[in-house]
């Protein structure tokens, strides 16, 4: 299944995937009116089209999605993301590292591959063990339909940013495991990179920076993921907590006005303290669209 919002050209996906499953589901979470061309190209490659009026976030169009191709029968779903780049025999390898794997694990397992955009999202735990994934991305997931039976769907209140975190800290409480397609890359579309201006931090490099709006939902989601997750993972909450909030701090010195980014932060931090999920308050959502980056935009972006 894949996910799209505003999306540009999901021709070539539709169709490099429907030779690989027995179905293809794209879900696009409101887009409205502009997006109908390219559902159709969709449609016409062979994809199945759910069109929600509305956007809900990436949560709930992935639970729209997953819910669909199990009531079509499917035994296991893998979810793309509309920016990612699909090999030909992405889903089989996928596939047959689940097999593999089934044969002997005591619980069902979550696969995904090695590298997602280059980055290697899995570890070694020892000579002749399996990689394992932590943190995975949801893109390119093969999720089976015993594990949604065993750990639920994704967690909708979160909307966007932190989703697959989530639920993969809620895997490993119930037991279950993802693991990584030694040599698997899904090659993906990170978001805007950017060279920031200034003597002192052009020396940084060129840095990758979410849209203003995004940094709300990160320092929520991530203030709810530590009240929910801390307990059972301390060291790796803490060591990832540091890096994000290393990276807000960045955020922060390279927007301006830096006091509208601050208060964007600091609403998020302060709804994750209290519980509150959802979709960005209209207000600070405002506030984002006024935000701008000290930086310029890199030429390979």
């Amino acid at each position: 299944m894949i996910t799209a919002f505003h999306p540009d050209d999901l021709g070539p996906a539709v169709t490099r995937l429907i030779s690989q499953t027995t179905g293809v589901v794209v879900v696009d979470d409101g887009s409205g009116a502009g997006a109908e061309q390219q559902l159709s190209v969709a449609r016409a490659a062979g994809a199945e089209v759910v069109a929600l009026p509305q956007n809900v976030g990436i949560a709930a169009a992935l639970n729209v999605g997953v819910r669909h191709a199990l009531a079509q029968g499917a035994d296991a779903v893998v979810t793309f993301d509309q920016d990612s780049s699909v090999p030909s025999d992405f889903v089989k390898r996928l596939r047959e590292l689940h097999d593999e794997l089934s044969q002997t694990a005591q619980a069902p397992v979550v696969v995904v591959p090695q590298y997602f955009a280059s980055v290697d999202q899995t570890v070694r735990r020892g000579r002749g063990a399996p990689l394992s994934a932590r943190n995975a991305i949801q893109s390119g997931m093969l999720i089976p339909h015993d594990v949604v039976e065993k750990v639920g769907f994704f967690r909708e209140e979160l909307f966007i940013d932190l989703v697959d975190t989530e639920y993969a800290l809620r895997c490993e409480v119930a037991g279950v495991f993802a693991y990584g397609v030694p040599g698997l890359r899904l090659e993906h579309h990170l978001g805007g990179r950017y060279r920031p201006r200034g003597a002192l931090l052009r020396r940084v490099g060129v840095v990758t920076l979410s849209s203003p709006f995004r940094y709300y939902y990160r320092v929520r989601n991530r203030t709810l993921i530590e009240k929910d997750y801390l307990r059972h993972f301390p060291a790796r909450l803490l060591r990832d907590g540091i890096i994000d909030r290393l990276h807000f701090a960045f955020a922060l010195l390279l927007s301006r006005p830096r006091r509208t980014m601050w208060r964007v932060l600091r609403t998020g931090a302060r709804d994750g303290r209290r519980g509150v999920g959802g979709r960005i308050p209209p207000a600070e959502a405002a506030l984002a669209r006024t935000i701008s980056w000290r930086a310029a935009l890199h030429e390979d972006s």
